[in-house]
């Protein structure tokens, strides 16, 4: 049973009711990313897990557009520095081409959802509270204010300032919503009074201006929203943390019982360095250190990246490396799910087509040839099966460009690599010789064909096959290690492997 089925069967055990809403939210405070996505995916294979249970179920997001920039993260200019305490969805695009520095950030992060075949109902922080819809739990929040004040003092035993309160205005002047005090509110009229730091004295609608505090407004929201299941990180769930809080004022101010929890551990980016320890650290959008998930979309097919998230139970941590042990995911998917792509495409294994990409040096016709000399035979008319070839080639040229270690990375040599060559012993040019012998007449090989003549000449020339391999990837990349020989020199045009062998010898 997957943990999503498990985790289903719980909530219809513990919450019966009509409809279950499950929420995700992320502040777009930068890129979202890798690590954010764990949130959505668990939403979703529980959402889908409750669907196949026969439940009623939505799944929604709501992008906090509404929060304030906190700081000045490195990525954003000096000027930037006037904008923090501003609302995202007020701040304008530091790249100039979305609306606004919150739709910067949630647009490529719902356009990668859409790739990812994740439908859900997306709710903007900002057109919640300007339509209206947190009116009635802003007054709420403000009547009992003292109420709130001690439950929050109770769970998270810290004491609250005198001036505190549930609602934080949106000051006219500055455009800050993180710096005005509220002085007095009139619920009738649905405005509050306030003074900010600048200096400013005002009038906030609570439609709009100003918003409730982080742990007063997650218990407002899923009173609004109808929330009935949620995942969120684990440092959330810590004792005295704000689901405790929120749960408390839920059921306390709001007479709504608290979403079923699913709290989650933490992706963590870690990332090989050449002769380094690799190095492991928290996935963060305001520090940068972190992968963008359309980025990564363009590296790795999307259900490769659910998969890699969806596998772990959400209690355990997962390293994300996007190196070789990525593409020992990539393995491990094809093995127990199937392959990528229609046709010849999903018959192609990944690691494979590392191999033959770098062989066809990003032409498509090339690669077409290379495919077919590898053995696979390419229906020409179907062309939804070269469409998936050539995506699956896209996702290969980007993960070498970007995350590729360079020993994985390797160039078929135009010209005889005269210099290198001249290093290999008799032994090994006696071996190439003998494998230019048996090309003769040959049209094509297949790798286990050639992996069984590697031995083969290893053993007439009497000679360790792991010295003959390294005479056959000088003479062709010019370096001593490469992909796996048997599937190079299956990829390879056998006239091309002949004449190279053979001027490797006389040289």
């Amino acid at each position: 049973m997957h943990w999503s089925e498990a985790i289903a069967r719980d909530i219809v055990a513990k919450r019966n009711v009509k409809q279950h809403v499950v929420a995700t939210g992320i502040t777009p405070s930068g890129d979202i990313h890798v690590g954010n996505l764990r949130e959505i995916i668990v939403a979703e294979a529980v959402h889908t897990a409750l669907v196949d249970l026969n439940v009623d179920a939505r799944l929604i997001y709501v992008a906090d557009t509404f929060d304030p920039l906190r700081r000045r993260y490195p990525f954003l200019p000096q000027e930037y520095e006037a904008h923090v305490g501003k609302p995202l969805s007020e701040i304008p695009d530091p790249y100039g081409c979305h609306p606004s520095y919150a739709d910067h950030f949630v647009q490529p992060f719902l356009d990668s959802l859409e790739i990812l075949g994740i439908e859900l109902e997306v709710f903007r922080a900002d057109a919640l509270y300007t339509s209206g819809r947190y009116v009635a739990t802003i007054k709420e929040a403000l009547a009992k204010k003292n109420d709130l004040a001690r439950i929050i003092t109770e769970v998270s035993g810290r004491d609250l300032p005198a001036d505190w309160s549930p609602f934080n205005p949106l000051c006219e002047r500055c455009g800050r919503i993180n710096a005005a005090k509220v002085t007095g509110y009139d619920l009738e009229q649905e405005v509050v009074y306030y003074t900010c730091a600048c200096g400013n004295t005002g009038v906030a609608s609570l439609r709009g201006g100003g918003k409730l505090a982080w742990r007063v407004d997650w218990a407002a929201r899923w009173q609004i929203l109808g929330v009935t299941v949620e995942p969120f990180g684990k440092d959330h769930a810590s004792p005295g943390g704000s689901f405790d809080t929120g749960k408390r004022i839920s059921e306390e101010l709001y007479n709504y019982p608290a979403p079923y929890p699913i709290p989650f551990e933490h992706i963590l980016l870690k990332l090989d360095k050449a002769g380094e320890k690799a190095t492991v650290t928290a996935m963060s959008s305001s520090r940068g250190t972190n992968i963008p998930v359309y980025q990564m979309l363009e590296a790795v097919p999307p259900e490769i990246l659910k998969y890699v998230i969806a596998r772990v139970w959400p209690d355990k941590h997962i390293e994300f490396n996007p190196g070789l042990p990525l593409l020992n995911l990539v393995d491990a998917y094809e093995r127990e799910v199937g392959g990528i792509g229609r046709g010849v495409a999903a018959a192609i294994p990944f690691r494979h087509l590392i191999t033959l990409v770098q062989i066809a040096r990003a032409d498509f016709t090339t690669l077409l040839e290379v495919i077919k000399r590898s053995g696979y035979e390419i229906h020409e008319a179907n062309e939804a099966e070269l469409v998936d070839i050539q995506q699956k080639a896209r996702y290969v040229e980007n993960w070498l460009r970007i995350y590729a270690p360079e020993h994985v990375k390797f160039e078929v040599q135009s010209e005889l690599p005269v210099e290198a060559i001249k290093q290999l012993s008799a032994t090994q040019k006696k071996a190439l010789a003998l494998f230019a012998q048996a090309l003769q007449g040959e049209t094509n090989l297949s790798a286990e064909e050639w992996h069984n003549i590697f031995y083969a000449v290893a053993a007439q020339v009497t000679a360790e096959v792991k010295e003959i391999f390294k005479a056959v990837y000088i003479a062709l990349l010019g370096k001593p290690s490469g992909p796996r020989a048997g599937w190079l020199l299956a990829s390879l045009d056998t006239d091309f492997l002949r004449t190279r062998f053979e001027a490797a010898v006389k040289l």
